[in-house]
């Protein structure tokens, strides 16, 4: 079978090829990077100035990620710019342009030739993976989010909403999040309501940190239920974050 590789090119036509072997590539001109480019084969490399992440097991191919300070310019002619801290897919003869280097990206046989950067089966992956909405005549529920993208250095805190839609008296609902690691969020309890009563919960999610999940679309879901007045009743609501990239670099000092 053969691996996914990158081939690069210098400013003076010198060619190489990286096979990515790993689930993670750092590509940048410091020699602690997987794929280094060193600057007397061209400049205008950031130390550490790509992420390659390999999403082959969701079957989501390859993803890019630009951790340096300037535009990667994409496509034949450069059309396409990937901004600083941003990510985009990649697809079978993709053409980078960073620095004085031209990279191009050729998908080895774990993916097709021809996979675009959301699959069919990735997506019907991710729609098994997090539970449909689901509505109760009894459990109302209702979420809101500042915004959809979570960055290292906020979070985003919003408000879940619990309604009692039921002729119940004293009802206690619980809450659970499906589709975050329980470090990633925080929920109020779920409340005690009384018929036709609805209560706010503060919900807040933090960036995870850490290589998984990684940058991209992240679905999750939140489901209410009241299991001792309503039991077999619950309420589910969706819910996409774009993970913004999280650099972890490391300095080490050599006398």
């Amino acid at each position: 079978m053969a691996q996914s590789t990158l081939e690069v090119t210098d400013k003076d036509g010198w060619r190489i090829e990286f096979p990515l072997s790993k689930t993670v590539t750092y590509l940048g001109c410091d020699p602690s990077s997987d794929i280094v480019l060193e600057t007397w084969h061209g400049t205008g490399v950031a130390p550490r100035h790509l992420q390659i992440i390999s999403l082959i097991a969701e079957g989501q191919g390859y993803r890019l990620v630009n951790l340096g300070e300037t535009d990667i310019l994409m496509g034949a002619s450069g059309e396409q710019p990937v901004a600083p801290r941003s990510f985009v897919p990649l697809s079978d003869g993709e053409r980078l342009r960073v620095g004085d280097f031209v990279i191009v990206f050729r998908a080895g046989d774990a993916i097709p030739a021809t996979a675009g950067p959301r699959p069919a089966v990735a997506a019907e992956r991710a729609q098994a993976a997090v539970a449909r909405p689901v509505t109760s005549n009894v459990i109302g529920l209702k979420l809101s989010l500042p915004g959809e993208q979570l960055a290292p250095d906020r979070a985003l805190e919003g408000t879940l909403v619990v309604s009692n839609l039921g002729n119940k008296p004293g009802v206690q609902f619980k809450l659970q999040v499906e589709g975050l690691d329980a470090e990633s969020y925080e929920v109020g309890p779920g409340p005690v309501l009384f018929p036709g009563a609805e209560k706010s919960v503060v919900f807040r999610l933090r960036h995870p940190r850490k290589p998984a999940p990684p940058a991209g679309e992240h679905r999750f879901s939140v489901r209410a239920t009241a299991p001792d007045a309503y039991p077999g009743e619950s309420a589910v609501v969706q819910q996409a974050v774009q993970i913004l990239p999280f650099y972890n670099h490391r300095v080490r000092l050599v006398s």
